[in-house]
């Protein structure tokens, strides 16, 4: 895959270097400048990042290699001729945009993507004289642009074919593309810069400095505060520009006027790093600064949702990840009621003339929202997908829950005539670690797998097909949850396991009672008692998974239901009956693991399958709870923790 990136200044190298780790060297990641200074400068930097992974152990010599081969510095437009996408980082002044797609055009081909990195400019205005504009895309990435997962695209037409090869294109690059719509700032930094403003007027006024403010908005939500997020992102000017195009986008755009201070600073930071103002602060002045950012914070965000210019999980979500914040700022409204951000929000709006009072704000009516799923509705089938994709969609016991209720509700739909399962990416990761890691009582861990065992029971149960699409690491909790499934559909990027016992634990979510009952009893005990995972071929032949992998698991398993529902195949869940346990079992060389956390799961194996499924599975449950009590979980937990899934545990067998 050859793509491009135009400018070699403030963020155009980071996104050079995060393409260039996404497609770990298979293709060409192109860094153009029209000044050699620039170009030097950006790969300069590329290769301080890439010797940076290395000493930290994140990166192989072998893999850093390959990712700076894939680096082209070039002052010539020309060397894109070759580029499926070309992202433009150059500039934010408009007319530059033009001239550089003006440029481009005559070199790239007909198909080539073409996205604009801006901060507020509409798709529109940019590609206004394109020769092409149905293929010209806003791409708004955030800092640090080489790991920051969201990016806000704006499309000529969400729907059309080019769209969805933008989003497949930007996932193949290790980003997220979040749709927004086609207005001044987007959806993100409507917020963020509206936020900052605020911080910048409670300064300009004498209310509080600088160092407060970031001390008490930091200290009640997070995000290193607004100061903090300008001087690290030297974005003063950047915020005032975008005040402006917002003041200008309304009939009564007063309350955006940017406050004359951030000009004023321009790039000159707030803080002073070798003499830091005084943070200390009263509870009085802390209530004051926090309602004043609080307002601003709930009016934009709740405003740029009821507008439809982003859904409210996504815009949730990118309150965390892009903008920094401890907790989303959808679920943080919820969190303190919607009397009490009715509260905040109007008496603010009654002392600032021309600020925007969102309806739901003062109908006390906040969005509804999932806040680690996301589901849509097509020709009667619903997808459920896991939006958790910064932890490649763990399954913490909120996701959890979230699942239970959007599997129920479209089971109580009578349109919804199917449920396609999957996650962002394909990717269905195994329980969150870091809530596993702090049980550590027998009957309080077995209630866990009990709670999850009954989730998945009532999936297995339902009248309604769900088929789950699966196209990259489905490993422990999100194999255990595709199992209660009535089918799986692989892509070509599946990786099958239950590398439970490379923690020092068992699976808990029913992989040790479902997993035997689809692949066969000496293969599960293979797969779990070694973690070894399967690929996609081999989970297909296996019988995990329905038929062959498919380049498109979520159409696949669209398919597959309604083939289902015209009697043309056949979905169902694993069959419940006993199944026989041979005396002897299959040799398997353990390795490492632990001989504690073995003996556990093949007791469990022994009588649980030789029961019942829900019988089995609360076997399964009380073999978790065992679990808690070994030393070797306690050191297969904080291995993982520390190190990472690579360093193996040591474990003593106790």
């Amino acid at each position: 895959m050859n793509v491009g990136v135009i400018g070699s200044g403030a963020i155009g190298p980071d996104l050079a270097y995060g393409f260039m780790s996404a497609i770990g060297g298979k293709g060409t990641v192109y860094l153009v400048d029209i000044r050699q200074e620039a170009l030097d400068a950006g790969v300069a930097r590329i290769h301080k990042y890439i010797a940076k992974g290395v000493a930290r152990g994140k990166l192989s010599a072998r893999a850093a290699e390959a990712i700076k081969g894939s680096l082209k510095p070039t002052l010539s437009l020309a060397d894109l001729a070759d580029c499926a996408y070309v992202l433009e980082a150059a500039s934010e002044n408009l007319d530059v945009k033009k001239a550089i797609i003006r440029d481009l055009e005559a070199v790239v081909a007909p198909d080539c993507l073409i996205g604009f990195a801006t901060s507020g400019l509409p798709r529109a205005w940019i590609a206004a004289d394109a020769k092409h504009p149905e293929r010209c895309f806003v791409n708004h990435p955030f800092f640090p642009a080489w790991r920051s997962l969201p990016i806000e695209v704006v499309a000529a037409d969400d729907d059309s074919a080019l769209a969805a090869r933008m989003n497949a294109t930007l996932k193949r690059l290790g980003k997220v593309p979040i749709r927004t719509a086609d207005v001044v700032t987007f959806a993100a930094d409507d917020v963020f810069c509206n936020y900052c403003s605020e911080a910048a007027r409670i300064v300009a006024e004498g209310v509080a400095t600088p160092a407060q403010v970031d001390a008490i908005v930091n200290g009640a939500i997070g995000g290193g505060g607004p100061c903090n997020v300008l001087d690290g992102t030297q974005g003063n000017l950047l915020v005032k520009h975008c005040q402006e195009l917002m003041r200008d986008a309304r009939d009564d755009g007063r309350w955006f006027e940017p406050p004359a201070i951030l000009a004023e600073k321009g790039d000159d930071p707030w803080h002073d790093r070798k003499n830091p103002g005084d943070p200390s602060h009263d509870a009085a002045l802390a209530k004051t600064v926090l309602d004043r950012m609080l307002a601003v914070l709930f009016a934009r965000t709740l405003w740029v949702i009821e507008n439809d210019v982003c859904t409210a999980t996504e815009m949730n979500w990118m309150t965390r990840t892009a903008l920094g914040f401890a907790t989303g700022l959808v679920d943080l409204a919820h969190q303190m009621g919607a009397d009490e951000v009715r509260r905040i929000v109007v008496a603010y709006a009654e002392a600032h003339p021309g600020f925007e009072v969102p309806d739901c704000v003062a109908e006390r009516s906040l969005p509804a929202l999932y806040s680690n799923l996301r589901t849509r509705d097509t020709d009667g089938i619903r997808t459920v997908e896991v939006f958790r994709p910064e932890v490649k969609n763990a399954l913490n016991a909120k996701t959890l829950a979230e699942i239970d209720s959007a599997m129920q509700a479209a089971e109580a739909d009578p349109a919804v005539r199917g449920v396609v399962f999957t996650g962002f990416g394909g990717a269905l990761a195994g329980a969150d670690i870091n809530e596993l890691a702090v049980v550590d009582d027998a009957a309080d861990a077995a209630a866990l797998c009990n709670r999850t065992h009954a989730i998945c029971r009532r999936i297995e149960k339902m009248k309604t097909p769900v088929v789950a699409a699966l196209n990259g690491p489905v490993l422990g909790g999100g194999a255990e949850l595709s199992m209660c499934c009535h089918a799986r559909i692989a892509g070509p990027r599946l990786v099958l396991g239950q590398p439970e016992v490379n923690l020092g634990i068992i699976p808990g979510y029913g992989g040790t009672m479902r997993l035997p009952r689809l692949v066969g009893l000496d293969k599960a005990l293979e797969m779990i008692r070694t973690g070894a995972p399967v690929m996609a071929a081999e989970a297909c032949a296996l019988g995990w998974a329905h038929g062959e992998p498919v380049a498109d698991p979520e159409a696949g398993a669209a398919a597959l239901i309604t083939a289902h529902l015209a009697g043309e195949a056949q979905v169902a869940p694993v069959d419940e009956a006993p199944i026989d346990v041979p005396d002897a079992l299959p040799k398997v060389d353990l390795g490492y693991h632990s001989l504690t956390i073995d003996a556990i799961v093949v007791d469990v194996m022994r009588r649980g399958l030789a029961a019942p499924l829900d019988e089995g599975l609360a076997i399964e449950a009380a073999g978790f709870g065992a679990c808690t009590q070994t030393v070797d979980m306690k050191i297969g937990m904080t291995n993982f923790m520390q190190n990472g899934p690579r360093v193996p545990a040591l474990f003593l067998n106790e």
